[in-house]
């Protein structure tokens, strides 16, 4: 019972940290956050940098097997509630920047954002139980390997949820410094991380992903099969 317990808490966390990220990158790209103008100060430039690189460290970080002291069925639900807690401090704690809007733009770009993710959500409905660790911790058993998915969007690309994740972040009629530098960051640990999992992927699925990974481009779906 007190693994399942863990499994809701880990679980909640993480989508609440999730929601409190897209909040704020919604509503400051709408501009309707809080800012403070007198809060704008160039230091926010080192403190905003090491929160990104906190959140970095801990996505990928935390998806190393070394990294884990936990039993192995837990470990897939308390990475998703670690990054609830990281993505929800990263965000409460980010600081203004002094500077003008990077661009102005109408108020239905926004939409764009808001039907990523929608596409996110709609993605990781993909064995979901698995996907955020709640089958492993509820059953106690963890599948030695999740077979490799190339249905539904990962046809098209083989990270659909981090396609969704930078449009919705970019797709913001407004577009203030602290914002610009949060999806910098955001954008740079896509980048990076994507190349540490397709590692991991050929290293676990062998020569069946490197065929898949020939067929299908890894963000731009210029493929359709």
């Amino acid at each position: 019972m007190s693994a399942k317990l863990f499994a809701i808490g880990a679980y909640l966390v993480g989508l609440a940290g999730a929601g409190i990220f897209f909040t704020y990158v919604v509503a400051t790209g709408i501009g309707v956050w809080p800012r403070d103008p007198a809060a704008e100060s160039n230091s926010a430039y080192i403190s905003n940098g090491v929160l990104i690189a906190v959140f970095a460290l801990q996505h990928s970080g935390m998806q190393r097997r070394p990294f884990w002291r936990l039993p192995d069925h837990l470990e897939r639900v308390a990475y998703v509630g670690a990054s609830g807690i990281a993505a929800g401090m990263m965000t409460l704690l980010w600081r203004p920047i002094p500077g003008e809007l990077v661009w102005d733009g109408p108020p239905w770009i926004v939409a764009g954002s808001l039907l990523a993710a929608l596409g996110i959500a709609w993605c990781a409905r993909f064995d979901h139980a698995s996907f955020f660790g709640l089958r492993p911790a509820w059953t106690g058993y963890v599948a030695q390997r999740e077979p490799l998915i190339v249905t539904g969007p990962y046809r098209y690309v083989r990270h659909p949820l981090m396609l969704g994740l930078l449009i919705a972040i970019w797709a913001q009629p407004k577009m203030p410094p602290e914002l610009l530098m949060m999806n910098l960051g955001i954008t740079a640990y896509v980048v990076l991380g994507i190349q540490l999992e397709e590692r991991d992927l050929a290293r676990d699925f062998g020569a069946e992903y490197e065929k898949y990974r020939s067929a299908v481009p890894a963000l731009i779906p210029w493929k359709w099969w």
